[in-house]
């Protein structure tokens, strides 16, 4: 029995669940700010959570199917997975990782606030296109680790829209869109490189050196559009010590495994480093009149801080019984 459990656990990639959390927190911190009405706290709070149940689902299930895809592939070159060592069924797993898939778009599209439910929705069915995209044809293909930055970029995007923020609004135009679309294209581009450095997990050859390098580039673009850039240097300094520690720990061919799942753990400093425009709107709806949105502005504070850097320190948590890739 436990080793069934397991086995599903092993599917699931759970270990990385703390990352999808932090990046939907860091586009719904910024939708936050940025609606034009708020909502009574307990009332958004709730969506957060229902939201973050939502993608978890999503993202499950999209590893789930993602070992059933790749069952024979597996059976011939990775015999060790569940499906192929008889833990799980071929026929479980596309059953199991198709329900997360549709319960987890419900969940996601019915925890947005009410509004801003067609915008969601069209994020989430591009989510969902891209999870079975790259599920069904991943193997051998180049355009396969765009699909799958894309999906992560779109977290950040389904949190802001979810919680009500509106680039068509009259506080979020011009400079204010560029630092939106930042983050999610910084997400994409490192997905991207992860991707294609785990490709040499389970087939021979090197790592590019682009995709060794680029990670280091990579969160320049929240520095410089950052309205808080210490907040946003604080963050990147972070992600640049622990790549730089993951790299010296494990050279390639043999810890590149290792290498992918640290470059995983460090996706939450990224969203971290993308709070500064939050903290500079929050200001200003800390001076409304109304104590009740000055108290969740506080709170929401405290929660950019807490919230990545519990997901980090989460996600290395569970991978001591879950592995990331």
């Amino acid at each position: 029995m436990w080793a069934k459990f397991r086995a599903w656990l092993v599917l699931t990639r759970g270990s990385n669940l703390p990352t999808v959390w932090s990046n939907l927190f860091a586009g719904w911190l910024l939708g936050y700010v940025y609606t034009d009405r708020f909502p009574w706290g307990p009332v958004i709070l709730a969506s957060l959570c229902g939201l973050w149940c939502g993608v978890s689902l999503i993202y499950v299930g999209g590893m789930i199917l993602n070992d059933a895809f790749d069952a024979r592939w597996d059976a011939e070159r990775r015999s060790v997975r569940p499906i192929p060592a008889g833990l799980v069924t071929a026929r479980a797993a596309f059953v199991v990782g198709f329900l997360c898939l549709a319960f987890g778009a419900w969940l996601t599209i019915g925890s947005s606030l009410a509004d801003h439910r067609k915008a969601t929705a069209v994020l989430v069915a591009l989510l969902i296109g891209g999870v079975l995209a790259y599920d069904r044809w991943h193997k051998g293909v180049a355009w396969a680790p765009v699909v799958m930055g894309a999906c992560r970029a779109l977290l950040p995007l389904i949190g802001f829209f979810a919680v009500g923020g509106l680039v068509d609004g009259p506080h979020f135009r011009g400079w204010p869109l560029v630092i939106l679309l930042t983050h999610p294209l910084v997400l994409w581009a490192q997905v991207i490189a992860i991707t294609v450095v785990a490709r040499q997990e389970a087939s021979p050859g090197s790592t590019p050196r682009w995709a060794e390098w680029l990670p280091y580039l990579l969160p320049l673009p929240l520095i410089l559009v950052s309205k808080r850039p210490g907040l946003a240097l604080f963050g990147c300094g972070l992600y640049w010590l622990w790549l730089w520690r993951s790299n010296r720990r494990h050279a390639p061919p043999a810890g590149v495994g290792a290498r992918v799942s640290d470059r995983l753990a460090s996706l939450p400093f990224l969203d971290f480093a993308a709070s500064g425009l939050f903290y500079f709107n929050a200001a200003f709806m800390a001076g409304s009149e109304d104590p009740t949105q000055n108290g969740w502005v506080n709170a929401a504070r405290g929660l950019a801080w807490m919230v990545p850097l519990a997901c980090f320190g989460l996600t290395l948590l569970f991978r001591r019984w879950i592995p990331q890739t």
